[in-house]
């Protein structure tokens, strides 16, 4: 894949692979924290499998985070289509919230980096943020929808182990 698919925007065709830690996982099976945003977190972060850099990306990012590994050998990702995830629509009463799949790279080694944004009324939103609802001018928790958005994901996701690569890292020649 070339430098300028990269940083295109991502087809709804393509896949995107969010890496699971084994805290995320109760008797082999996948539980909705896994879609969680950190506090002040304004996407959850994923992998992009179609660009060439990401068995290595990954292959770093397992070592340097072992809760994500398998014996050393494997890791569990939950692997999402774009176009479905682009459907979600998460809505409380007439309040209406969408997903969208982005590249978001966090610098030059992790070019597979992309981000899962969930937005109103196109700004990203946080968890623990309060939201003005529309038709009315009270405000909710976006923890709420969040939820719901988390519970779609959990449904799309579809849970692969995967091998490591056998990547050369800096740290290993």
């Amino acid at each position: 894949m070339n430098e300028k698919s990269v940083t295109a925007t991502i087809s709804s065709e393509e896949d995107v692979a969010r890496l699971i830690s084994s805290e995320w996982m109760q008797e082999g099976v996948l539980q909705p924290v896994a879609f969680t945003l950190d506090e002040n977190e304004s996407y959850l972060s994923v992998n992009r499998p179609a660009v060439e850099t990401y068995d290595a990306d990954v292959a770093s990012f397992v070592k340097a985070h072992p809760l994500y590994g398998v014996n050393g050998l494997a890791y569990f990702r939950a692997l999402l289509n774009v176009g479905d995830v682009r459907k979600i629509k998460a809505q409380v009463g007439e309040t209406t919230l969408s997903a969208e799949v982005e590249v978001e790279p966090r610098d030059s080694h992790t070019k597979s980096h992309a981000g899962i944004f969930v937005r109103y009324q196109n700004k990203n939103v946080k968890r623990g943020q309060m939201i003005k609802i529309s038709h009315v001018s009270e405000e909710m928790s976006s923890d709420t929808i969040l939820l719901e958005v988390r519970t779609q994901l959990l449904e799309l996701a579809t849970l692969e182990e995967c091998k490591l690569a056998n990547i050369e890292t800096k740290d290993n020649r």
